[in-house]
């Protein structure tokens, strides 16, 4: 059989001419670069931004520094707009100081876990900050009006007019100081400039190659699977060979290996030399969340974390349910664990008090600590809920990059995210020579962001292409099938023969939305794959499918494959979305399946029951985007386009619907809501909106 490789494109037609590698300080522009930023920045940091212009130009972009006062998104949208109609073409842009900030709204299935309810929470918690605004223009934005807290920040709805998936047409990056870090905001912006010009100079003039790569793992991620972090040498190394070449270019830790690992944390953060840190962790706008419970080794340590922590509970029971009910959880907790009351009386709390503080504080990292840290490391990938929510006074990434170590980018997220998401996806990009802002560019979602200079790269090493080979044919297959150039049977062969852990996961995320036999075949056969990742996701794609033939093989991994707890979650999770009676009855008449069935019912009865409360007819509707019930299909199309039904409650049947788009029964659903579409000329713009915006996202568009 010929080399895989001559299915794809070779790299040089997938990145494109003078990409890759240092570039000469005399080159004709492959490409224009925007550098928007608010005239009070420009003005105190005009040397430091034309200094950045020139290194820029050096390297072969046509970079433009784009001042103003820029009062709405659509003014920077326009300016965007008209330099993408110029060239040479348009490549990505930066946005520097006060650029309005856009929080989108009625776009939840661009994200990858955020399903926060719009109708019953504030509308500042239940948006999703995003600069897919200014990147992605094949999206269609409705705009709702500015926050009443903070002007600079705009709403939108996504409307049905654009596109429903993200696939951003030039990449982006936020250089943002947060509100609240302490000092000279201009003159920290000024600073970071200057290393970040600095840093350019060096691979420039002395070349650096991604050769130093450390990875850590916190508590209650999907870390929490010990074979996930095995593998994690194995994956990476493809991604970066020549970090692998001595036992220094790599590290990889775990929140087990010290019950205060961020310590040692700081310690790699701040050692010289590093070129990418990846924290795969529990995160929020202000903490990287590190350790969790304290891995007590003897009886008395036992002890002191126990009581620590029932004093923690009740006083969090205490502020939210008040002190009756709080003392009632310690009496309880007395009698269950032989104590004596006086473990929670005032005195105790305050003679633990500076202890327990300490504790919890040495068990994560926050923004007080990043501020001494002198994070080293280039680039700072946070694969974590919230840690770059940029709209934020306060926010994790900002306080890596704007410190006084050498870090120039941080990816992060403005809102939370799936643990299961596939993070370092062609992460090996950057050892290629691509530019920090090309690779997010390739798995962007609705929250994902590049923090900081999106135009920093590494240098490409000529001795690791032939290494590197997996990557390009990884990063051609993803590009052909979103052009639609490849068909199922050809991404088939491509899984079932390619050696490349990374090409067959790529080709599995390729081959879903087909959800035809080959996908199906390729599922089946990858839930015995080697690779962990890929066997995990099979078991999520099996329950987006339907396939009654994933029955079986959900059930081996959920019952007999004790090495992969994050996939025998998934495969527990999954199996949930099948019809019962296609279920071997043993299985079926199990404790938990039955509770599963009968919650199904249940739920299935509450959205069909018209009497029942509009708010918890709501509530079930909205669980079908993550436990579609393909077997329900019929009964859910009846009530979404049902005329005399609640139509607040249709809207979202049409949104849950959209999230069928790999099911078994995608193409009946489209069908009833194209036909639904065609023919119901009374139907509300809103619900007209919701059923158009379901069928574009089935069909793909």
């Amino acid at each position: 059989m010929k080399r895989l490789s001559l299915l794809f494109a070779i790299a040089a037609v997938l990145l494109g001419a003078g990409t890759l590698g240092a570039a000469p300080k005399a080159q004709k522009a492959t490409g224009t670069f925007a550098i928007f930023i608010d005239n009070a920045s420009y003005d105190a940091c005009r040397a430091e931004v034309d200094a950045y212009r020139d290194q820029l130009v050096s390297e072969g972009l046509n970079a433009v520094v784009l001042p103003g006062d820029w009062a709405t998104p659509e003014q920077v949208k326009a300016r965007i707009a008209s330099l993408a109609r110029r060239k040479p073409a348009l490549e990505g842009m930066v946005l520097i100081g006060d650029i309005p900030v856009v929080r989108v709204r009625q776009g939840q299935h661009m994200t990858t876990a955020f399903k926060m309810n719009e109708n019953t929470f504030p509308r500042a918690e239940s948006s999703v900050t995003s600069d897919r605004y200014y990147d992605t223009p094949s999206l269609d934005f409705e705009f709702i009006g500015r926050d009443s807290v903070n002007a600079r920040h705009f709403y939108y709805n996504l409307t049905e007019k654009g596109a429903q998936h993200v696939q951003p047409s030039w990449y982006s990056g936020r250089i943002l100081v947060p509100a609240d870090y302490p000092g000279d905001h201009q003159e920290i912006l000024r600073r970071y400039l200057q290393k970040v010009v600095a840093a350019h100079k060096q691979v420039q003039e002395e070349g650096n190659p991604l050769d130093h790569f450390f990875f850590f793992a916190g508590h209650g991620y999907n870390s929490d699977c010990l074979t996930v972090w095995r593998q994690q040498p194995l994956l990476f190394r493809e991604y970066f060979p020549a970090a692998f070449k001595q036992s220094s270019g790599n590290h990889f830790y775990n929140f087990r290996q010290d019950p205060y690992m961020k310590f040692n944390l700081f310690t790699e953060l701040q050692r010289t030399g590093t070129d990418v840190f990846m924290f795969s962790e529990h995160g929020a706008p202000d903490t990287q969340y590190i350790n969790g419970s304290y891995p007590a080794s003897g009886l008395q340590e036992n002890v002191v974390e126990l009581k620590r922590s029932l004093r923690s509970y009740y006083q969090r029971l205490e502020a939210r349910r008040g002190h009756e009910k709080a003392e009632e959880f310690a009496a309880e907790a007395c009698k269950e664990y032989h104590f004596d009351r006086s473990i929670f009386s005032p005195e105790a709390f305050a003679a633990e008090a500076k202890g327990d503080s300490i504790a919890k504080a040495d068990v994560n990292i926050s923004l007080e600590d990043l501020e001494k840290v002198h994070t080293n490391a280039r680039l700072v990938i946070l694969n974590a809920c919230y840690n770059g929510s940029f709209h934020e006074p306060g926010y994790v990434a900002g306080y890596h990059i704007f410190g006084e170590g050498d870090c120039i980018a941080a990816q992060g997220n403005t809102v939370n995210v799936l643990q299961d998401k596939w993070a370092d996806q062609l992460l090996g990009l950057l050892a290629l020579g691509e530019r920090l802002g090309a690779w997010q560019k390739e798995f962007c979602w609705l929250e994902s962001h590049l923090i900081g200079d999106p135009t920093y790269r590494f240098s490409a090493v000529a001795e690791d292409a032939a290494a590197l080979e997996a990557v390009q044919r990884a990063a051609s297959l993803k590009h052909r099938a979103e052009a639609g150039r490849m068909t199922s049977a050809e991404i088939r062969t491509v899984f079932e023969s390619d050696p490349s852990w990374i090409v067959r996961r790529q080709a599995l995320q390729a081959i879903e939305p087909f959800a035809d036999e080959n996908a199906v075949q390729v599922i089946l056969r990858g839930f015995n794959d080697p690779f962990e990742g890929i066997r995990r996701e099979c078991c999520h794609a099996a329950g987006r499918i339907g396939d009654p033939r994933f029955i079986a093989p959900l059930i081996k991994i959920e019952t007999a494959s004790d090495e992969v707890i994050r996939a025998q979650y998934a495969a527990n999770s999954a199996l949930t979305q099948f019809n019962p009676a296609d279920m071997p009855a043993d299985y079926a008449a199990s404790k938990r399946m039955q509770r599963v069935i009968k919650r199904n019912e249940e739920q299935m009865q509450l959205i069909l029951d018209r009497d029942a409360d509009p708010t918890d007819r709501e509530f079930a509707i909205r669980s079908l985007r993550n436990y579609p019930m393909h077997w329900r299909t019929d009964d859910l199309l009846k009530m979404v386009t049902d005329p005399t039904d609640n139509e607040s409650l249709r809207i979202v049947m049409a949104e849950a619907l959209g999230w069928f788009r790999n099911s078994i029964e995608r193409e009946k659903i489209a069908a009833t809501l194209s036909d639904c579409l065609a023919r119901d000329k009374s139907l509300s713009p809103r619900l007209r909106r919701e059923m158009t915006k379901a069928v574009k996202r089935i069909q793909g568009k």
